[in-house]
This record gives C-alpha cells, structure tokens and sequence, in this order.
C-alpha cells in the first residue's frame, strides 16, 4: 500500500531521551481539530477486573494482599494473546463484568506472528497469519458491542526493523485487518502500537502507524511496558498525532511514577525502583490525548532481563510491592 512519507513538524526537538520532545514542538503545525475516526473516544469509568493477576495473587496469598491493594482495585488491562485456552471466554468474563457495573473493558492484545522478534523475552505469538486473522474475529466476536478499548499488539511496529521484508508486508496487512475488525465494534476503541519517545521517532512511528492503518482506528498507544514520565510521552504523542492528521492516543501509566532508569542494562527491563504512575482517567488535559491507562499489568515480569527475573509475565510480588510503595503522589 503506497503511503506518503508524513512532514516533519518544524522547531527543536530538545530531548530528556533519544526521542522525548520537551513541550510542543509541533507547535502551530498541530491540526486546529482532532481528525475524524470512526471509533468512539473511551469512556471512564473503567472497569476494575475482579479476575486479575493481581486479584488472583491477592486471594491466592492473603497475608500479602494488602501491600498490592492499589493493583488490586485499580483498572488494568487484560491481556489477551495465544497463551489463553479459551480466548473468547476470558474476554466475555470482562465483557460481561464491564455491562454488570456499566465500565469500560481494557484488552491489551498481544497475539501476532513474530511476536518481541527485537527482544525475545515475549516472543511467540500465533503460527500464522491465517490463524491470527480467526483470533482477531474470536476477540472481537466475543467483545461484541460492549463498551472496550482495545490496544493492539504493543511493539508490533516499534520492532518492524526486527523483520525481514516479507513478515513486515504481513504484519502490515494483519495490522490493517485487525484495525477494520475492532474498529467495527460499535463501542470499541482501537489503539495501534505508538512505541516510546526513547526508542522511535516520532516521523518514523507515524510512517508505520499511517501504513498500519491508523486512520481506521481511534488512535494510538504510547510507553506501554515502559517507564517516560507521562508529560514527555503525552508531548512526543502530540508530536505523532500531528504527523498522522490529528489522531488520537492514550499514554500506559501503569509503572512510570518514577521515570526511567538510568546506569542499568536494557533499562526498559525490570529497572528497580520504578512506581505506580497516575491512576487511569480521560482528564488528560491535552487535546489528542484520549486517556492515561494501566495497560502493562504491574507486578508482572518484563523477562529475566540477563539477571534472572521472572520469565516474562510472571508475577512478581517483590516488584509489585515496590511499584506501590514507590508511587507517584502527585
């Protein structure tokens, strides 16, 4: 599909990483008017899920559960990929969950072929393109017309240099496939994968997302498994917006009340003494930014990180209890 290279804001990009604007840079270039989608913008409140990792971990081992109270009782995403044997049953349990209290479900899918080829700690995803196309209409089916936001394979495009050319055409036509079917839904939200600003510029992530679809979609998503402080991900996200005629996107919170880590190896990988970040809400107050989410479950592993962590998903209450008690306080 021929896609026109986006124009590059002009102004500075001063930097606090690689990639992370400080302020506006796209300054008077921004659209006077977000772009037409044909997705909703979410919803609050959104739904807390009883059925969690963390709520699990809590009833599992209750001595312990008071020190991961707020992950208990916060709202986060449900992850949703191959490693689930009843995929349609697991996402009508949120779904169903979300129409009981009148919320709004978060699915965080992660399910495609060649899945973390960059990293490899994540890395799976469904055999073929054939059998992610019926996962995509089991998710969909089973989320129906129920109030969702869902955020579509996190690293799928940050990553796209991991691939050889023929598996990125593919995942551009999965991407693009998966954007027509949720963003079908009448009350779903679709977010494609933004990155972070310390790992994808802006005009290269906007290339990517333009070509995966996103004019389908509501939007895109920014920092999901990662730790840049919401402002820098919020300005770098309003830099993307501009560079793709005014989408939209929501910023992953869910462990970035500290900011990065510095002085480590793969910082982005278990970094200690990270915290909770800002609870989920749309009172963003900035104008393409839809919500601040938990999108990356807390208290579950990034991998073993070449230091022998947990594999990746894992819970790890040592990690949790830390994210709480490091949280962000303003």
């Amino acid at each position: 599909m021929a896609v026109t290279t986006p124009d590059v804001p002009t102004g500075p990009l001063t930097a606090v990483g690689p990639n992370c604007p400080a302020g506006d840079p796209a300054g008077a270039q921004r659209p006077a008017e977000s772009a037409s989608s044909p997705d909703p913008a979410p919803a609050a409140p959104f739904l807390i899920d009883r059925n969690s990792q963390a709520a699990e971990e809590a009833n599992r081992d209750p001595a312990r559960a008071q020190a991961i109270a707020p992950l208990v009782n916060t709202p986060t995403a449900f992850p949703v990929g191959d490693w689930l044997r009843d995929v349609s049953g697991e996402v009508r349990t949120r779904v169903s969950a979300s129409r009981d209290t009148g919320t709004t479900a978060i699915f965080m899918i992660y399910a495609i072929p060649h899945r973390d080829a960059g990293a490899g700690h994540s890395a799976g995803g469904l055999p073929n393109a054939d059998a992610y196309r019926t996962f995509t209409r089991q998710v969909a089916g089973a989320i129906s017309d129920a109030r969702a936001v869902v955020v579509l394979e996190p690293d799928s495009l940050g990553q796209m240099d991991s691939l050889p050319a023929d598996q990125q055409a593919e995942r551009y036509a999965l991407l693009n496939d998966a954007v027509g079917v949720y963003g079908a839904l009448p009350n779903t939200s679709v977010y494609l994968d933004g990155a972070n600003c310390g790992w994808t510029a802006a005009p290269v992530i906007a290339d990517r997302l333009l070509r995966a679809g996103v004019k389908g979609a509501r939007g895109f998503a920014v920092n999901v498994s990662n730790y840049y402080r919401t402002a820098d991900e919020t300005a770098r996200g309003e830099v993307v917006s501009a560079l793709t005629g005014g989408t939209h996107f929501v910023v992953d919170t869910s462990r970035n009340g500290q900011g990065p880590a510095d002085g480590i190896q793969d910082p982005w990988c278990n970094p200690p003494g990270r915290g909770l970040g800002a609870a989920p809400t749309i009172e963003t107050g900035s104008p393409h930014a839809d919500a601040f989410l938990w999108i990356k479950t807390p208290g579950a592993s990034d991998g073993e990180c070449g230091r022998g962590d947990p594999v990746a998903g894992a819970w790890w209450q040592q990690q949790a209890e830390e994210l709480v008690r490091l949280a962000a306080t303003g």
